[in-house]
């Protein structure tokens, strides 16, 4: 399956739900998505950021945008690495048979 990218937006959101649903929306992610989430303050996409990095995530560095237009936003990069898989004794090479 190809990764995807998709985006989260956290704008007009009340506060106590947008970290619940970048949450939700990272822990629903496969291997190899991405997903971009705006949130309105620093401290939303930190908390994120936060929260991302220590299940495990790959999480971009919260950045600025907006500033032009006079709404400043905030967006960081979610990435869920593909699983790796662990050799099992199955997947090792057996033995040779021997024969008596």
């Amino acid at each position: 399956m190809m990764p995807m990218k998709r985006y989260l937006q956290l704008l007009g959101e009340m506060r106590s739900y947008q970290l619940p649903q970048a949450r939700l929306a990272i822990q629903e992610m496969e291997a190899d998505d991405e997903l971009v989430i705006v949130a309105p303050e620093q401290s939303v996409a930190e908390s994120i950021q936060q929260w991302a990095t220590s299940q495990g995530y790959t999480v971009s560095k919260p950045t600025k945008s907006g500033e032009g237009m006079g709404i400043i936003r905030w967006q960081i990069t979610v990435r869920k690495a593909a699983a790796v898989k662990e050799p099992t004794t199955s997947d090792a090479a057996a033995p040779p048979a021997t024969t008596s």
